[in-house]
Order: structure tokens, then sequence, then C-alpha cells
């Protein structure tokens, strides 16, 4: 067997209602600064909940993902020809969402949460075995009308306008804009995605495993392919949506893993679910906290959970005790992914 080459993240670029590039994200991030509005985007007159994070002065949504694709590559200094042959793996809701773009396509990725996440395990794959030199990954989601409306009949909107993961008060989730793209790459760049793990809970068509085995074996697994011990792990960028079984069931998922308590936040508390990008979204996040040195905070936070017995970062940022972060993301269906990365 040929030796597993090392996948690197060359590029990013990424907007959502944070702003546009990975530096207003964290800006945003370290400081607890929630982005959730009055959506003006479409009538929410009917609606049990009226907010969510939404980017202002955004094209459509095919249009933003070239715009991604456009400045990933050029940040990672693709020529055109290497832009041409790399492989687009794209995570969105459905094709008629980017119509020009699905046809570029090497792949199309639409399981819900876990899409992007997904998109990215199979990029490195594809790397790391030499099948391909490098991958663009993109992904994208705005809020809509439709999405909102079925998060919000189901009553998984957090009704104060305010996301608090693994806070005993939490009450529930909200919808965020988010887009963005990487260019991975065979050897070194700005990052490396040591490891990545795919899970299923197979356990109901909703709720999570409250055991969080599914997630605890995606864990595992990208920790195994980096041939690393959990105890390398300096912070989590959890799924954490603030809804109450799901973050249940990560915490038990991270203490099934982890000796030790690991600094843990969840970014969503911030720039909301973007839903089928939430997975690039919050990658490129935990890769930028991780090349400054600073952990962000767990927005929302009030009141500690006994059901998520966790290290939150609560009160301030923190400094970065490890070079290696994971993110986390699990979807309906019972899906679960986790991405190891390596700040260079």
């Amino acid at each position: 067997m040929s030796e597993r080459r090392p996948v690197a993240v060359t590029g990013v670029s990424v907007t959502s209602a944070l702003g546009r590039g990975a530096e207003a994200q964290l800006a945003a991030a370290l400081t607890g600064t929630a982005a959730f509005t009055q959506v003006r985007r479409f009538d929410t007159g009917q609606r049990r909940v009226t907010v969510a994070a939404t980017a202002t002065g955004v094209g459509s949504l095919e249009e933003e993902l070239l715009d991604a694709i456009s400045g990933a590559c050029t940040n990672a200094g693709l020529t055109p020809g290497q832009r041409a042959t790399a492989p687009l793996l794209l995570a969105v809701h459905g094709r008629s969402e980017a119509r020009r773009l699905a046809t570029r396509a090497h792949r199309i990725y639409t399981t819900a949460c876990v899409s992007a996440s997904t998109a990215v395990a199979d990029a490195a794959t594809l790397i790391s075995r030499g099948a391909v030199d490098r991958v663009v990954v993109a992904a994208g989601y705005l809020v809509e009308s439709d999405q909102f409306a079925l998060f919000d009949a189901g009553r998984a909107l957090a009704d104060d306008g305010v996301v608090r993961p693994f806070s005993l008060d939490r009450r529930g989730l909200l919808l965020g804009d988010g887009v963005a793209a990487v260019v991975l790459e065979a050897g070194e760049g700005i990052a490396e995605i040591a490891g990545w793990g795919r899970a299923g809970d197979a356990y109901h068509p909703c709720r999570p495993d409250p055991d969080g085995r599914g997630l605890s074996r995606a864990i595992e697994s990208a920790l195994r392919k980096a041939g690393l011990p959990p105890d390398v792990v300096g912070y989590i960028n959890a799924n954490a949506t603030g809804t109450s079984f799901s973050d249940a069931s990560e915490a038990a998922a991270i203490n099934r893993v982890f000796a030790t308590d690991v600094p843990v936040s969840s970014t969503k508390a911030v720039h909301g679910h973007a839903l089928e990008a939430s997975g690039l979204l919050e990658l490129v996040l935990t890769i930028q906290a991780l090349r400054e040195g600073k952990l962000p905070v767990n927005a929302g936070f009030t009141t500690k959970d006994p059901d998520c017995a966790l290290d939150v970062i609560a009160d301030a940022p923190r400094p970065a005790g490890s070079v290696y972060g994971l993110t986390l993301n699990a979807a309906f269906g019972g899906a679960n992914t986790a991405l190891l990365v390596r700040a260079a």
C-alpha cells in the first residue's frame, strides 16, 4: 500500500452574515457578536419566529458560490489551467439552486447538515490516495422562505431569538446564510486536513442516539486516520445547534472519546445554522481560530446543563493550546462527520 499523501488547505473564501472573509468570521466569533436580525428577505408575518442571520448585499446563491470558488482559487494561487481541471465537489440543497455549477460539479451533496463536511472527507480521500492532486469544495445556503417555514412549523427555531448551545435554557436553533469554498491539495498549505471520519446512528429519523455512539465513532475514525491520540486536540467547534436532544447527544459523544476536558464552543451561536454549508463555514472558522491562536466563545451560554458536561468556552476567548482542532457535524437520519485539522 502506498503512503497516504498529506491533504492541505491552500485557499479559502467565505461569506456569512458576519461578513466576508475568514477574518471577519473569527472577529465576530471571538466577541460572541451574534448576527441575528429581523428577516427582510421574505415575509415572516405568519411565522412563530421572525429572525435569522442574513447577510446584506448578497446576490443569488449561484452568484455567491461562483464568487467563493473564484476567491478560493485565487487565494490558493491556482493558474487558469489548474482551476479548470480541479474536480468540484458541491454541497447545496438541490441542483436547481446552482444550475451552471451543477453541470460542472464532479459530485453534488444534498445530505442536509453533513453535506459540506462529507464533501471535504471525500475530497481528502481522493487526494490522500493519489487519485487527484487538488479538489475544490464549495457549499452554500442562503436563508429562504421554504426551509424557514419548515423549521418554524417544526418548532425547531429559538422563539427568543438567541441560540444557546449546551446551555440549560437553550430553546432551539436559528438559520443563517453561509457560502464558502476551499481548495484542497496534496502537500502543504495554511492548514492540513489531518483526519476525517463518518458514522451513522441508525437510531431515529430525527433524534440522535442519546449516548452519542455514532458521532463518537466518527471522531475516533478521524483520529485513527491521522494516527493521533485524543489528547492532541485543543479545540472542538461543535455541531451544537442549541436544540435539547442534539446538544446532549453531542456532549455524550465527546465525553466517550476524551478522558480530559477539551475546550468546546459552537459558532452557530453567532452565524446561525447554514444547513448544507455548515460544515464548510465551520471548517474555515476553525482553521482561522487555530491559525490565530484564539478560540471563539460559545455565545448565548448562561447556565450549565448537567447533560452537557463539557468545558464550554463561555465567558471570553481562550488562547489555543494546540494546533489541532475538531469540527463536528450531524444531520437528520443519524449522519455524523468529524474533521480533524492542523494549523500550519
